[in-house]
């Protein structure tokens, strides 16, 4: 193991935008199995050999700075996109229950706040913006 530690030294190693390439690749690969020996097929396994060498050229790397810009880059789009799956599943958990979920208009800070008490001023707890909703 001491061959693999000495020769990792220096090089980038994984991150969040490797594991996303990597489950990626393992996905196409599952998806190419289904269309063997056709056109679609080699094209997707074309996309899948690009998906692994990027994978290994950026787990090799001695580049470091130029691979974690890249990861900051994946995670700006990545977060919002999580974000917004992380709101609706909120919003299914809490569709039969005591709270209604609302967004701030201005800094988009998710707020519950109590259903049926009618139209009320909600204070966002963020960025202290206030805007009127019906609960």
């Amino acid at each position: 193991m001491n061959w693999l530690r000495r020769f990792m030294y220096g090089r980038y190693g994984t991150d969040q935008l490797s594991t996303f390439l990597f489950v990626l690749y393992v996905v196409l690969v599952v998806i190419q199995m289904f269309f063997r020996g056709s056109v679609v097929g080699l094209v997707i396994m074309a996309v899948s050999y690009v998906v692994v060498f990027y994978y290994f050229f950026r787990t090799f790397s001695r580049n470091i700075y130029r691979r974690q810009m890249e990861n900051q880059k994946f995670l700006q789009f990545l977060n919002p996109v999580k974000g917004y799956f992380r709101y609706l599943k909120m919003r299914f958990q809490e569709r039969k229950g005591v709270k209604k979920l609302f967004r701030c208009p201005k800094c988009h800070q998710v707020i519950r706040v109590p259903k049926g008490k009618g139209k009320i001023a909600i204070t966002c707890p963020k960025c202290r913006f206030e805007f009127l909703k019906r609960t």
